[in-house]
């Protein structure tokens, strides 16, 4: 609107300045004496300044009605007061430029504008193709890097798998050892042992734990990369397999003072998620919202948005949060914040998520605490 308006207020004043040129130089022709012949023939040239600007501004039309309209003005004046017959003749070839002038210069007009007008759009549309030459670039190049990354994971979930495997077995014959030996010194079969060798024994049996547990989540990080790879179809209740796994998460939470608040009405619906990787999912993301809250907290549970397709589930926790550099890394295998920690159990969960066609982010943009959306596949009715 303010662009249309400007060019009206534009052209008003260009039309003005011809139309107030072709009249100042026609009195100045009726009033000037006819016998001064040189100011009337700089005068009968001047009339070529608005007919020029006419057709530069007005395109040929302009500069043709600008020439009509100093002939009309101008012909009485060439009819009357010259006797010289070729003086009249002269005017009448004169008149005859102002023609040829004002057409040729809005032709001449028109052509360049319609030239700058094309070069305009062909800038622009370059330019648009260079944006989207730029960005089909970008989305090319991420995902390469997604494929890489893709890549990478897979061999590390392999090569988990395998040195998992390899460890677990030389470590059970390890723990079964240590526990008949605890069982014989408590029954006495063997020597009296020392105190140091009891704690001794307590201290291999803790750590042999520990690996374990290490090496679990090795196998999980493993078996979700096989789940990657099978993509077969699963279907389960969110709500039924949610209550089973805090029921499993019971004790612990209550000890921690935690608490869960859920909203259960609407978590009772059916995903195309394998029931084993969900509770997993699930188990996973509470014992790190748990992990957040060491002096006890609040876990929420509820689902944030739905589509035609899919449901977003949202866990968030009462703790601190985390800065930009954990988030950005949160998901990446071996990265932990907590001392002694695998970094593999967002992970696996991300792993998992993506194994069932859906997705997991962090929400940026709440709050306090943090708060995970786990988009997961409506299952077919």
């Amino acid at each position: 609107m303010y662009s249309s308006s400007t060019s009206e207020k534009q052209n008003s004043w260009r039309f003005a300045l011809v139309a107030g040129s072709i009249v100042v130089i026609t009195l100045l022709h009726y009033t000037i004496d006819v016998r001064a012949g040189a100011i009337h023939d700089v005068l009968l040239r001047s009339y070529y300044i608005p007919i020029v600007l006419a057709g530069l501004w007005f395109g040929a039309r302009g500069g043709l009605l600008a020439a009509l309209a100093v002939s009309v003005v101008f012909l009485p004046h060439a009819m009357h007061g010259w006797d010289a017959p070729y003086t009249f003749i002269f005017r009448l070839i004169e008149i005859l430029m102002y023609y040829v002038i004002g057409g040729l210069t809005g032709w001449l007009s028109s052509r360049t504008r319609l030239a700058l007008d094309a070069e305009k759009q062909a800038g622009l549309d370059r330019e648009r193709a260079h944006e989207g030459l730029k960005k089909k670039t970008l989305e090319l190049f991420e995902m390469e890097e997604e494929l890489r990354r893709s890549e990478r994971l897979a061999a590390l979930g392999r090569m988990s798998g395998g040195l998992a495997h390899e460890i677990r077995n030389p470590l059970a014959s390890i723990k079964t050892s240590v526990e008949m030996l605890q069982e014989q010194c408590e029954e006495g079969l063997a020597k009296p042992p020392s105190d140091l060798s009891i704690e001794l024994l307590a201290v291999v049996s803790e750590e042999t734990d520990r690996l374990n547990r290490i090496l679990t989540e090795f196998l999980q990080f493993a078996r979700a990369e096989a789940q990657l790879a099978d993509g077969s179809p699963a279907k389960c209740n969110l709500g039924e397999v949610l209550s089973g796994t805090l029921d499993l998460l019971r004790r612990d939470l209550d000890s921690g003072g935690i608490m869960i608040e859920a909203d259960a009405e609407r978590l009772g619906v059916s995903v195309s998620v394998g029931e084993d990787h969900l509770r997993q999912i699930l188990l996973n993301l509470f014992l790190n919202a748990s992990e957040a809250m060491p002096k006890g907290g609040v876990i929420r549970v509820g689902i944030v948005g739905e589509s035609g397709d899919s449901i977003t589930l949202g866990i968030e926790d009462s703790g601190n949060g985390m800065t930009d550099d954990v988030a950005k890394s949160l998901f990446d295998p071996f990265f932990s914040t907590k001392e002694g920690g695998t970094g593999l159990g967002l992970s696996i969960v991300a792993r998992l998520v993506e194994a069932s066609g859906g997705g997991i982010k962090l929400d940026r943009s709440f709050p306090t605490g943090a708060r995970f959306l786990v988009t997961l596949p409506n299952a077919p009715r």
